[in-house]
């Protein structure tokens, strides 16, 4: 029984040995310098959406131990800014300014530097808009065809943001159609919408039907045989 417990009283102490080893080699191994981005997250007053063109991301330059740096965002972690005391305080102009002491990082590592430190933020009520989409066409169908009938399903798409914004734009386009590769007399095709200002909000997964007839606008003229 003693002998036992003196069994594993030692491989305890060999353990921790091996641990505090470890650990130590850890903090004493060379540093290295990377760069990581973060993904910003505005906190916004209801209603209200930012009208002028922000960065979204923080790229920050840290340095670490490599045991530890490696892991730092793997996550998809997010630098969480709340604007609504800056709207209490300043309205919808303010300016704000980011800090290495927001964002958390792992014991070993440190934020050596981070770009942008500051942003002006504008934000302005959100407003909502059912858009027409316009087909868009490139190149030219043959010489001698025309479009009999051209249907398009949806016709139009609904574009939230900022009414400063939304007020600017009146339709929205779909990716084009290349005309010159157009062979058959029908068909359909399935169309992306253009990415549009990255400060409105859409269903980005939306895809436009086309359906089309093409008809010869020249006569096919008979096949004359010849007389024996």
């Amino acid at each position: 029984m003693k002998l036992e417990k003196a069994q594993r009283h030692t491989l305890k102490i060999i353990a921790i040995f091996f641990a505090v080893s470890l650990w130590f080699y850890v903090l004493n191994s060379e540093p290295v310098e990377i760069e990581k981005k973060i993904q910003i997250e505005y906190l916004l007053p209801k209603g209200f959406a930012i009208s002028s063109l922000t960065e979204n991301h923080l790229t920050l330059k840290l340095k670490g131990s490599k045991a530890f740096i490696g892991n730092v965002f793997t996550n998809k972690e997010k630098l969480i800014v709340d604007l609504n005391p800056y709207f209490q305080k300043f309205g919808k102009n303010f300016k704000i300014q980011y800090h290495p002491s927001q964002i958390n990082v792992p014991f070993g590592v440190d934020i050596l530097d981070m770009h942008p430190k500051d942003a002006n933020i504008e934000i302005d009520r959100i407003a909502q808009l059912e858009m027409p989409i316009r087909i868009q066409f490139i190149g030219n169908l043959a010489y001698d065809k025309k479009f009999k009938e051209v249907s398009t399903s949806p016709q139009s798409i609904l574009v939230r943001g900022p009414i400063d914004i939304i007020k600017k734009i009146s339709r929205v386009d779909s990716t084009p159609i290349n005309l010159s590769t157009l062979v058959k007399e029908e068909g359909s095709l399935t169309l992306s919408i253009e990415d549009l200002d990255p400060r409105l909000i859409y269903d980005e997964e939306i895809k436009v039907k086309v359906i089309y007839k093409i008809q010869q606008t020249i006569p096919k003229r008979p096949l004359l045989k010849r007389d024996e």
